[in-house]
């Protein structure tokens, strides 16, 4: 028993949480500075324009995003756990030719496509070439997107979560001198591109970093060698998976925001809901850095045959980060309209009741699934996931229009009122959704459970360090 606590306390995975945990909270920290200063800088009608503005960058962004992260940190975890060097470098060099390919391809998508679909949404808000200039940042951040994943995927937690932080403070300072210089909507743009620009420099000098004293990291020229000469489905059947997931859980996201810019008279009720959001993001960074330690971590395991482990830990983390989630919600909705006027003015107050339902509904689901994206990507359950987002998504839209007309008519304030609707379907939406996975990941666990056995057959396998 004295052995299993040591090994909780000090075992690696406890190590990088801890760090990826510290470096998340210095991010929040950063991102919610960013998020005061934006609102206050720009005020509601132009804050509500910002969030119309990266909603459709999201939108456009969904074609970029094949499953290349969860599918690469899976492959790269379990090839380190194999000690496989050659399978390693083949997923590095995928990893780099498919992130580059990605950046180009979305970048061309959105300076094509984005002010039309501006129009289409609300010609009279004028956002199409502000998401213009925005999606250069697709290619620009590619050096940040490779470097991000290849840390992750090689267990780097300390290196990842200085990374990250680095990005969120660079973001913040920019954001604010842009702002305080008066530079507006146009100047937090430039400040985005340029950001994402720099860091993307700052990646591939760590990468270049880690090559000096990695064995088996190939330096950059060679990589580049290795990456052009990487074929181009060496990881489609999980990446195509992995793609649908995270594109539906996108479109889930981004959905609101758009029925709010299309529906509402004016951009306000989608700046509401936008601050809803990323209040509950900031927050749940008090549970994302259990969140992101697990995929590797749970990838090692099963390349180690360690069923079990994987059964228990998933387990545990669904028990701490419930127990996490409902403790800071019943903190924080109380005090939602005193924080709200205190940090972000007077006029904000009354977004209060659409970030309670965020918060009660996202958040607190999110606790309790805090192990739930890892299981299913190493458990190869993608597909049951992707399925189950893509059934809900007409019901979720139905469910948002109905409650965002009723939002409208119900309230005194209908730009309010059409924030409250939207973002009370947005929770029941997402509750729904996540409890019926919730429930379905224990089946899961049973399937993980026969591999065990069937791998005790074969024979144990040596403990690895936590």
């Amino acid at each position: 028993m004295v052995g299993r606590i040591r090994q909780l306390v000090f075992g690696r995975f406890a190590r990088d949480t801890a760090a990826m945990q510290a470096g998340l909270v210095t991010s929040a920290v950063c991102a919610l500075g960013t998020s005061i200063i934006l609102a206050r800088g720009l005020g509601q009608a132009e804050y509500g324009r910002y969030a119309l503005v990266f909603a459709l960058y999201g939108l456009i962004n969904i074609l970029g995003d094949v499953g290349l992260g969860k599918a690469s940190i899976s492959g790269l975890a379990q090839a380190r756990g194999a000690r496989d060097g050659a399978a390693f470098v083949g997923q590095v060099a995928y990893l780099m030719k498919m992130t580059v390919v990605l950046g180009v391809a979305v970048t061309v998508i959105g300076l094509i496509f984005a002010s039309g679909l501006a129009r289409l949404m609300n010609p009279e808000l004028g956002i199409g070439p502000y998401a213009r200039v925005l999606f250069l940042t697709a290619f620009l951040g590619v050096g940040r997107g490779f470097t991000a994943t290849l840390l992750a995927g090689m267990r780097r937690m300390r290196t990842l979560a200085t990374f990250e932080v680095a990005f969120a403070a660079l973001r913040l300072a920019t954001v604010g001198a842009v702002i305080a210089a008066g530079f507006g909507l146009w100047g937090v743009v430039g400040a985005h591109v340029g950001t994402t620009l720099a860091v993307s420099l700052l990646g591939i000098g760590i990468y270049r970093w880690h090559a000096r004293r990695d064995e088996v990291l190939p330096p950059l020229g060679r990589l580049v060698r290795e990456a052009v000469r990487a074929p181009w489905w060496r990881m489609f059947k999980l990446g195509a998976q992995v793609t649908l997931d995270r594109q539906l859980l996108k479109l889930i996201e981004v959905v609101p925001v758009l029925v709010l810019g299309r529906l509402a008279a004016s951009p306000e009720p989608a700046g509401y809901f936008n601050l809803a959001r990323n209040i509950m993001r900031n927050l749940g960074l008090v549970f994302l850095g259990i969140s992101k330690s697990l995929l590797p971590f749970f990838a090692e395991l099963k390349a180690k045959r360690q069923i079990a482990r994987i059964r228990r830990d998933y387990k545990q983390a669904a028990i701490i980060g419930g127990a996490v989630a409902v403790a800071v919600a019943a903190v924080c909705v109380p005090f939602l309209p005193v924080a709200l006027s205190f940090l972000y003015g007077k006029d904000w107050a009354s977004a209060a009741a659409a970030v309670a339902y965020v918060l009660l509904g996202r958040f607190v689901v999110d606790g309790c699934c805090v192990g739930l994206s890892a299981l299913v990507v190493v458990a190869d359950k993608v597909w049951w996931s992707a399925r189950l987002k893509l059934v809900s998504l007409p019901l979720g839209v139905g469910a948002l229009i109905g409650a965002t007309a009723a939002g409208r008519s119900w309230l005194s304030n209908s730009l309010v009122g059409a924030a409250v609707g939207a973002a009370a379907a947005y929770a029941v939406w997402w509750i729904a959704l996540l409890l019926v996975q919730f429930v379905g990941s224990f089946r899961v666990l049973d399937q993980l459970a026969v591999q065990e056995t069937t791998a005790e057959i074969e024979g144990p396998q040596p403990e690895m360090e936590l």
